[in-house]
């Protein structure tokens, strides 16, 4: 016999248990009571509630095969509240993580990772809801990670998709090519080397695929080859991420009341945003980064290139010129919205006219840091208001609109249940936001501090034991000394600034952990982190020494302090911005440990200082038994499981690393020459005779374990055109 657990309807006098000392998120933790080296994950898993219910019991009695089993669990009162909101609606969250309410028709993101998780997800309430667990089978035995990234199992255009295809689960860049496959007349027609030839019955050709990896300018591709050709007296002033995030974000990517989305900004609308209360860029610094945007377009055009931001004004064009045909839809979710430009996010009122109900916006802009991007959360709303309420069909009259709009335009939803992390680690990324929020009040949005259901141990800052580097110290071991010394595992990363620090790891320790930089790591999470030289390879330099300012307004110096600090600049100390959100990124990824180690104990002062007297760091001396206590062994599985992640996010050599680890060697094979390929895609303009030798020997190896679809890819980059029809044939 069964007997089912009483339960109760949710009621607001019924009060949930929480600890008092949540709400102050710098009082002191006492871990003794709690079990601080259970993993977090667990942990939380255990504090997750499962309706039990014959269509339950069902699922777990015919569950045969042995696979984990996958229940939809008892969403939190205010999770609850959002879901069950009846408009649309602004959810804004730190590092939540289960934000993400039930989809209706369409989820877009920029990670193909995230729709990856998003859509299995979806298919695991599919298999619960119709009581088969069979479905499932296909989904999570899916090993084809390239038809997964371009979604060539949906069509390039929203003409007739097949039902079963819904929910729609999207990435951003895929949402662009339905757009642009639906409305005719495709963007890439005006370019020699696909025109004609860029859509083959719906699908994108080979052509296009190829023409779209290889003339994209991205980030990396408009530093290293576009940078070093402008103006010298200009780049002398600005660097070239801040260029990029202006051109991408102000100058083509945004839209303010009364702009139309198929025009970028004039040189005098440009400029005057300079008069604004919240810029930090001068009149005449806004006039040099204009010249520079001049050139720019200029390049573009004589090397028959584009960016994003040229194909969504494109977009915007031909909508206003024509309908959009196809599916409309009834729900729109769009996460990780703060990774999107506001002319990107104003296409969704073309698909979606149920203004309003059927949207929900999703982000954390204390966690924009990706290349282009720079906006308040809540410049969403007053777009939402502009561009999709006001222009909808259901305003007929000017005194409808004042009537509405409190009833469209709903309040912004904040989540500060975190289920990623513990305390610990949330106390110290709330001491950055505090910087943020200090420095940079109109940079980020104002949140309730994040709360955990456990508690942690607080983050170790490491000390050499002695003069030798403490990367050294901690994997310099031999790995025949017994055995003991293992290295990191699966689930534990090195994070660093760039590709140089990167590179000073691997010549320090080889493969014995995994190495990202802090923008790779965005949207990733692990067991345990180790952040290497954050400040100590910082652009700030010694200027973190603003930092005491902060520390004096909050009376937190003492007699250690420095006499005299740099007083805070906004022009001057600008960069402190991205710096302090980059941080923010980097001690969220954790789910258990944080350590971080430094170089130079002079640049990290400030910063240190300002943790200790809040008591949310410890201080440890590096020496064996603390080394041998951090590093962790992973099975063979893990490590492919971890190398799959990272082949997803075109993290090709941490995959590879993976792969080798796991014994996978046909993924090891594939991650080195997808890896081969992508180098050759970035050094095709400084370096085209090595590119070339780097195409020939990925397709070789593409070739040799099978996927010929993938060699011919190569040889159309390299123009041997009928080597490629061959493989192509031979794929089919």
């Amino acid at each position: 016999n069964l007997e089912v657990p009483k339960s109760w309807s949710v009621s607001d006098e019924i009060i949930r248990f929480k600890n008092q000392n949540d709400n102050n998120v710098n009082a002191s933790v006492d871990c003794r009571s709690h079990v601080e080296n259970a993993r977090v994950n667990e942990s939380l898993l255990l504090m997750k509630f499962y309706s039990l219910s014959s269509g339950v019991v069902n699922h777990l009695l015919t569950n045969i095969e042995g696979r984990e089993v996958d229940l939809p669990f008892e969403v939190t009162d205010e999770e609850r509240e959002i879901i069950m909101f009846p408009r649309s609606s602004f959810i804004l969250g730190r590092s939540a993580g289960d934000v993400a309410p039930i989809l209706h028709q369409l989820f877009v993101t920029v990670s193909p990772k995230l729709c990856y998780a998003v859509k299995k997800h979806v298919s695991h309430l599919k298999s619960f809801a119709s009581e088969n667990a069979s479905e499932n089978n296909n989904f999570a035995d899916m090993d084809d990670l390239d038809e997964m990234a371009e979604f060539r199992d949906i069509p390039d255009t929203y003409v007739d998709i097949e039902p079963e295809k819904y929910p729609l689960i999207i990435t951003f860049h895929k949402f662009l090519m339905m757009l642009d496959g639906t409305l005719g007349n495709s963007y890439f027609e005006r370019f020699r080397d696909v025109r004609g030839s860029s859509q083959y019955e719906g699908t994108r050709s080979i052509a296009l695929q190829t023409f779209i990896r290889r003339n994209e300018v991205t980030y990396d591709r408009f530093r290293s080859l576009y940078w070093p050709h402008f103006n010298a007296k200009h780049t002398k002033i600005l660097d070239p991420s801040r260029e990029f995030t202006e051109i991408m974000s102000h100058i083509k990517g945004g839209l303010k009341e009364g702009e139309s989305g198929e025009t970028k900004r004039s040189r005098e609308g440009y400029v005057s945003l300079s008069e604004c209360r919240v810029s930090t860029l001068c009149a005449e610094k806004r006039d040099a980064i204009y010249d520079i945007f001049d050139d720019n377009e200029q390049m573009k055009v004589e090397r028959g290139e584009f960016d994003l931001a040229d194909f969504v004004i494109d977009i915007h064009l031909r909508l206003k010129n024509e309908d959009l045909m196809g599916d409309k839809m009834d729900f729109v979710y769009i996460d990780e919205v703060q990774d999107l430009t506001m002319r990107q996010i104003s296409l969704f009122r073309f698909i979606c006219k149920n203004v309003d109900e059927g949207f929900v916006f999703c982000g954390d802009t204390a966690q924009t840091i990706a290349r282009g991007i720079d906006f308040r959360f809540e410049d969403i709303r007053s777009l939402f208001y502009n561009e999709f309420f006001m222009k909808s069909s259901r305003i007929c009259e000017p005194s409808a609109s004042g009537r509405r709009e409190k009833e469209v335009i709903s309040d912004t939803f904040c989540l500060s249940q975190n289920f990623r992390t513990h305390t610990g680690v949330l106390r110290l990324a709330q001491s950055v936001i505090d910087l943020i929020c200090h420095f940079f009040p109109q940079s980020i949005d104002v949140l309730a501090p994040e709360s955990s259901f456990i508690y942690g141990e607080s983050p170790v800052v490491l000390e050499p034991g002695s003069d030798e580097n403490l990367i050294m110290s901690i994997f310099g071991h031999s790995e025949h000394d017994g055995g003991k010394w293992v290295g990191f595992g699966a689930d534990q990363v090195i994070l660093v600034r760039d590709d140089s620090a990167r590179n000073e790891i691997f010549n320090y320790i080889g493969k014995k952990a995994l190495v990202l930089t802090i923008v790779e790591c965005k949207g990733l999470e692990f067991q345990d982190v180790l952040l290497y030289n954050f400040f100590g390879s910082s652009p700030m330099s010694d200027q973190w020494r603003v930092l005491y300012e902060f520390l004096k307004e909050k009376d937190l110096l003492d007699s250690t302090t420095p006499k005299s600090f740099p007083c805070f600049s906004e022009s001057r100390h600008n960069i402190l911005c991205s710096e302090l959100k980059q941080l923010y990124v980097a001690v969220t990824r954790t789910r258990q440990s944080l350590w971080i180690c430094e170089n130079d104990e002079e640049l990290s002062k400030p910063i240190l200082d300002y943790w200790r007297r809040l008591c949310l760091v410890q201080v440890r001396k590096i020496d064996d038994s603390l080394a041998l206590a951090m590093q962790r062994a992973s099975s063979p599985e893990e490590w492919k499981s971890q190398g799959v992640k990272l082949f997803s996010e075109k993290n090709y050599e941490m995959a590879t690393v993976c792969f080798e680890k796991a014994g996978e060697e046909i993924w090891e094979k594939r991650a080195k020459a997808s890896g081969l390929r992508a180098s050759a895609d970035s050094m095709r303009g400084s370096n085209p005779k090595e590119a070339r030798v780097m195409l020939k020997e990925a397709a070789e190896i593409f070739d040799s374990i099978d996927r010929a679809d993938t060699a011919a890819e190569c040889f159309c980059d390299l123009g041997e055109y009928e080597r490629a029809v061959c493989f192509i044939d031979r794929s089919t």
